[in-house]
């Protein structure tokens, strides 16, 4: 029997063919958006902002929308991502003057004996010779614990582990350091090693 002796199965095949074109349609259109969607998003998490600091003569890309604070005298500058919880994911460079026989490795030994004096439960994890560029770096992974300075505020001390990556420039130690949660800290690493890319000191 011919489509034309029976008009109702002609219909139905041109039914589900429809049916079947704008499912394949809908799967494509998907499949676009969410490609879109996940380009769009990536865009966002690698963009960056110019920093410089010509005093100092430390200049690098950050993070774009992280809050930056480059007035205290204790480091060149320090940005931070203000939605990062627990603890906001932190880059940040400061400079520490040494004498003539210095190497980074004798800066990172300070930095391990002054470390407990400045971060509760400081905890060295690792040291290892590397290199910044051209330059000998020394890095030192450590951990410690970060509590709420309010004491009216309950919270959970919070497990912060970080790295201080140390060259030297003259007389002056450089150290680039990368901060967060324990449990974030691998997942924002790229963020410090974007920045390690484009610094210059």
């Amino acid at each position: 029997m011919s489509y034309l002796e029976n008009p109702k199965d002609f219909a139905d095949s041109r039914i589900a063919r429809l049916v079947n074109l704008n499912t394949g349609l809908a799967i494509i259109i998907t499949v676009v958006v969410i490609g879109l969607g996940m380009i769009l998003r990536g865009s966002i998490l690698n963009a960056t902002t110019p920093f410089k600091d010509e005093e100092n003569g430390i200049r690098g890309q950050i993070p774009a929308n992280w809050l930056l604070d480059a007035n205290p005298p204790s480091y060149v500058f320090r940005a931070e991502n203000p939605n990062a919880r627990p603890f906001k994911t932190l880059i940040q460079a400061s400079l520490q003057t040494v004498g003539p026989d210095a190497n980074p490795r004798s800066v990172v030994d300070l930095l391990v004996v002054q470390g407990p004096n400045r971060l509760p439960g400081y905890d060295v994890q690792s040291i290892l010779q590397t290199s910044l560029g051209e330059d000998e770096a020394v890095e030192i992974q450590y951990s410690f614990i970060q509590s709420d300075p309010n004491p009216f505020l309950q919270s959970v001390p919070v497990v912060v582990q970080g790295i201080d990556l140390v060259v030297l420039r003259g007389n002056q130690a450089v150290i680039l350091t990368y901060r967060d949660a324990v449990d974030n800290f691998e997942r924002n690493r790229p963020y410090f090693e974007r920045f390690l890319q484009t610094v210059e000191y």
